[in-house]
């Protein structure tokens, strides 16, 4: 009999025991599922390898006073930063700020968003450049622009935003520094000088004959007349690659432009948003059949059905269409129009007022790639659409936005809950929407993500959750007059909510907001401004018991800013009775270092 094999020895047991190896390739597929990035925070606790992973997928960030301290160390943890914006709310030293990025290596970094500063931080930009001169974006919007040091610091500029800048900026007389800009930035690719009465017609015939790869010019809320338009279509022509056209703000027919836009073979979007324009602008693009996949008509007149559909019908290939406020669009065009829209993925409709429930059946049955409905302010609800409408699956809706609907009642909601039961996002704000039917779509939706609730209705039945919606997200009750009980009843049941909106909700007090707090564990934001019964007592107890927190806005006294930074949150105080606003997040725990913008209610 052969001898027994010796026993292991401790090496092998241990070897043996090791959790096995995921390749770094793996996780990353696995990475590409996390819809929230924010989930990253957990998952860089769990080991060195998750954190370092963690680390490299990290690409923008997102700067506010409280991240100043923590720069050096966010910059040298994510070493693929792409992205760096400055917010509106940074109230530091800007020059600084670039000045002290420029000392960091960050081989990736591609784009600089500089949008809505008091001030053009020239010397800070001038150190920024010399370490990144090869920036590709720029974002210099509403704020004031020295367009001339644009040029010098960043000549490989391929983006670049410098719409709206303050009415008193110094610089609006300054035409030589603009003629330098249109004829220095000669690799841009994406220009948007929209509201910039800088740029006279001349700068933009100059920047589309300088710049050989322009393919995307945004003009909105142009101050052009009508003597320029000639000048402004001439430029046009010159760049026949352009594949995005944004111009609006004319008070005149632009016939002119037709045979300027029937020049661009490659054009793909088209945005004439506040312009007017004719059925024979309409009828001239279609004839030219352009590959159009995006188009904007939002508040156009001087066109008629006749020019849409002829258009519809030969452009076919539309993704996104545009038509708010729309004076002849009714029930019956809308049906006629969606028969030519098999491509479409998103609509906008909102207010049209001769718009009812057969308008969104007709676009939900006739477009079966369409994902998001947006119609705000139309007469949803007026009209209840047949019984054989009932019976059908329109799984491939996603978005509703249903915002200032008057005539939406409970038996309206309840049908679209179970039509579209694979619904994401609803939006039922300032409707007559009463917490029946919203019951129906937490049921019968179970892939619901985000639900906008505003200025909900009570009738009989009470907004009492009694059953789970793991799905949800963020959840808007403004307005409401949700009680603690009711309150309870959704921490308990949509526990993994992230952001929660609760302002003007008088009935709740400090007990309903602790209970959201201990059991939504996932909580990140909550928004508790003018709430009369909760005292600024329940902000210390949240920060303390709640380590998920980021951002809290409530109106009192800046008593406990401190206390809340220090525990890594933002707090929005009012020391006026008048929001703040703050938008953003400081995630500064331990393994929690990213810095975003939080989701929009």
């Amino acid at each position: 009999m052969a001898p027994p094999p010796p026993p292991p020895s401790s090496s092998s047991r241990i070897c043996r025991h090791q959790e096995p190896h995921l390749p770094d390739e793996c996780w990353e597929l696995i990475f590409k599922h996390i819809s929230d990035p924010l989930d990253y925070e957990s998952l860089s606790l769990v080991s060195r390898q998750l954190f370092s992973l963690t680390n490299s997928l990290r690409t923008d960030l997102s700067v506010l006073d409280p991240v100043r301290p923590l720069l050096p160390t966010l910059l040298r943890r994510f070493p693929n930063m792409t992205t760096i914006k400055i917010t509106r709310y940074f109230t530091g030293d800007i020059n600084a700020l670039l000045s002290q990025i420029a000392l960091f290596d960050l081989p990736s970094l591609r784009s600089l968003d500089l949008s809505h500063q008091p001030t053009f931080p020239s010397h800070g930009l001038q150190q920024f450049s010399q370490k990144f001169p090869t920036l590709k974006s720029l974002n210099c919007s509403f704020m004031p622009q020295d367009l001339g040091l644009i040029v010098e610091c960043f000549p490989n500029l391929e983006e670049i935003d410098v719409s709206f800048p303050p009415y008193n900026c110094d610089e609006i007389t300054d035409y030589s520094r603009v003629k330098a800009f249109a004829s220095g930035l000669k690799k841009l690719r994406k220009v948007n000088v929209s509201g910039n009465r800088k740029f006279r017609n001349s700068h933009i015939s100059t920047l589309c004959q300088n710049c050989h790869f322009l393919e995307e010019l945004i003009v909105l809320e142009s101050t052009s007349r009508h003597s320029e338009i000639t000048q402004i279509a001439n430029a046009i022509r010159q760049r026949s690659q352009l594949r995005s056209l944004s111009f609006s703000g004319w008070h005149d027919k632009i016939s002119e432009f037709i045979d300027a836009l029937v020049n661009l073979k490659g054009l793909t979007c088209l945005d004439l948003s506040y312009t007017p324009i004719s059925d024979e602008v309409l009828c001239a693009v279609a004839e030219e059949g352009l590959p159009l996949r995006k188009l904007s008509l939002q508040y156009c007149r001087g066109y008629g059905y006749h020019g849409i559909s002829r258009l519809l019908r030969k452009c076919n290939h539309l993704h996104y269409l545009d038509l708010e406020s729309t004076e002849f669009l009714n029930d019956q065009r809308v049906g006629e129009l969606s028969l030519l829209l098999g491509n479409l993925n998103f609509v906008k409709l909102n207010g049209n007022e001769k718009l009812t429930d057969l308008s969104l059946f007709a676009i939900m049955r006739n477009c079966p790639l369409i994902t998001e409905i947006r119609m705000e302010n139309t007469c949803l609800g007026k009209k209840k659409v047949e019984e054989n409408f009932l019976f059908v699956n329109y799984s491939h809706v996603k978005f509703l936005y249903l915002a200032n609907n008057l005539w939406l009642d409970d038996r309206s909601v309840t049908i679209l809950a179970s039509v579209c039961p694979n619904l994401e996002m609803m939006d039922l704000s300032d409707s007559r929407t009463y917490s029946k039917g919203v019951i129906e779509v937490l049921w019968r939706c179970c892939k619901i993500q985000r639900l906008d609730l505003a200025h909900l209705g009570y009738k009989e039945v009470p907004f009492k959750v009694n059953f789970e919606v793991p799905t949800l997200f963020v959840l808007n009750l403004s307005w409401s007059r949700i009680s603690n009980e009711e309150l309870s009843l959704i921490s308990e049941n949509c526990y993994n909510l992230k952001e929660l909106k609760l302002e003007y909700c008088y009935r709740i007090t400090a007990s309903g907001v602790k209970q959201v707090v201990k059991n939504c564990k996932q909580l990140r934001m909550i928004s508790l401004y003018s709430c009369q019964n909760i005292s600024t007592d329940v902000i210390a107890w949240m920060l303390l018991a709640k380590s998920s927190l980021r951002k809290i806005t409530f109106a009192s006294d800046a008593g406990r800013r401190d206390l809340s930074l220090s525990h890594g949150c933002v707090v929005g105080w009012d020391l006026r009775g008048r929001r703040l606003g703050l938008r953003g997040c400081w995630l500064g725990l331990p393994g929690i270092t990213n810095v975003t913008d939080s989701l929009p209610i």
